[in-house]
């Protein structure tokens, strides 16, 4: 499977550590593109970001509806698998839950990783519920067509979603004008079908979670941290989108802190 691969490389590559980015449900590699590719860039990483199978500009098989978690998983492991040097690995939303599973087969180069606004490996019951509460028909309606786009196709409930009210519109329709369907399935393995193992790893994780998520709540945040034995960093007047909102800079520090800590382990 071809992935599509945004870098920013140093033009010697001895000794630097990798940082690996994955995206979320629905986005493509676009999405670290702007703020936390170049800062971490500054800083003397390598940095990759991803596109998962079937998004962004990544090969299209037709088979986006049936895709497995474990379908991701092995796009994250392949492309780790070229990487010499330590790797550093954040994930975002499904991202996120897709890095739980991962961390199941990865290998010794990887030093630590990052949840951000991460599904929880609780499951995604909180957002169930919550979706139909606020937009019962809409809901209903991507059920029985197994499509994301019912729900998020409308910008106002696009925004109201994924990013705060006061964010900046032209903010969110960057962003709106390049979501795409997901996998009907992978949604289903992240509400209870395919939950990652409730046990902490050995490897150092960080968990991050955002003050005014509409998708992730702040309770699944924390008893995920808490299954991690790890202390949540949440950050406040953010949102979903926490890497294109106003506080991606104090998000990126005390990342950029917690791999520091980690670089030589």
């Amino acid at each position: 499977m071809k992935l599509e691969l945004i870098q920013r490389l140093h033009p010697t590559t001895d000794e630097r550590s990798h940082l690996v980015l994955l995206h979320g449900a629905c986005m493509g590699a676009w999405t670290w593109e702007n703020n936390f590719m170049p800062y971490f860039f500054a800083r003397g990483f390598n940095v990759h970001a991803i596109s998962l199978r079937n998004h962004g500009k990544s090969e299209h098989n037709g088979k986006l509806t049936s895709t497995s978690i474990i379908d991701y998983v092995e796009d994250l492991s392949s492309f780790i698998q070229t990487i010499q040097g330590n790797v550093f690995i954040i994930g975002h939303s499904m991202g996120g839950f897709i890095l739980q599973h991962y961390l199941r087969y990865l290998t010794s180069n990887v030093k630590a990783a990052v949840l951000l606004c991460s599904a929880p490996n609780t499951g995604l019951w909180d957002l169930v519920g919550k979706l139909l509460l606020r937009y019962p028909g809409k809901f209903i309606h991507a059920l029985i067509a197994r499509s994301w786009m019912p729900v998020i196709q409308d910008r106002k409930r696009f925004k109201d979603l994924f990013f705060q009210r006061h964010t900046p519109e032209k903010w969110v329709d960057e962003v709106f004008k390049k979501v795409q369907n997901e996998s009907f399935l992978a949604f289903l393995e992240m509400v209870f079908m395919k939950l990652p193992p409730k046990k902490p790893s050995e490897l150092p994780i960080m968990i991050i979670g955002a003050e005014n998520d509409s998708l992730i709540s702040l309770s699944s945040t924390v008893k995920m941290a808490k299954s991690y034995d790890v202390e949540p960093v949440i950050i406040k007047n953010s949102s979903h989108m926490i890497m294109m909102e106003e506080e991606w800079e104090n998000v990126a520090s005390s990342i950029n802190e917690f791999i520091q800590l980690n670089q030589s382990r």
